[in-house]
């Protein structure tokens, strides 16, 4: 019987083979610096300007240039004074890169000896699922702690929700809007702040 053998013994299956795993990113995050981490960055910053359009077009069916035409004011002299506000020793820009390529940046500038304001919070799509906005973040608050700043404060489109929730993780509450937040426009903005103890740890 053509069975036989498989009837009497069990028939054994070729082991499968495992396929090989994709090797893990690197991610590398510093403080832009060079004239090509600042042409990085402005490449970056440009791409959040176009994504941001095209986001809050398609959520709230309105041109989001005329929603807040302070947002993105003179944002072509700020990519070319690039790191300007941003430099230090009142500020700080980030950026970070995945197998090299630059992917995301943030950056924060001061707005007195303990207050700071987070600007251009960006990730490429493409590397979205590596963590990198929370990594991001996380560099960025580290080294505002270490300048001093005890107040952080930032504003987004309130459509960017996903923003919002990495905002919250990170520790940021709602705050109304006011003269803390200039250009901020109700129902349009939705502003955020952390506070911090002398320590570093969260006040609230």
């Amino acid at each position: 019987m053509r069975n036989s053998v498989c009837l009497a013994e069990p028939c054994r299956k070729e082991p499968r083979a495992i396929p090989p795993q994709p090797p893990t990113p690197t991610v590398t995050i510093a403080r832009a610096t060079t004239p090509e981490d600042l042409d990085a960055v402005r490449d970056l910053v440009r791409g959040f300007y176009r994504f941001a359009m095209a986001h809050v077009a398609k959520a709230t069916g309105r041109d989001p240039t005329t929603e807040n035409p302070t947002v993105f004011a003179n944002l072509d002299k700020e990519l070319a004074d690039l790191p300007g506000r941003y430099g230090p020793p009142s500020g700080c820009l980030l950026l970070a890169r995945l197998d090299g390529k630059p992917v995301g940046t943030v950056a924060y500038f001061g707005q007195s000896a303990t207050e700071m304001e987070i600007k251009r919070m960006f990730v490429r799509e493409d590397a979205w699922g590596h963590g990198l906005g929370a990594r991001l973040l996380d560099m960025l608050l580290t080294e505002a702690r270490a300048a001093g700043y005890r107040h952080f404060k930032l504003s987004t489109h309130v459509s960017l929700t996903h923003a919002h929730g990495l905002y919250r993780r990170m520790g940021f509450v709602d705050a109304p809007i006011s003269a803390d937040f200039p250009g901020a426009i109700e129902g349009v903005d939705l502003c955020m702040e952390m506070r911090v103890h002398e320590d570093g740890r969260s006040a609230r």
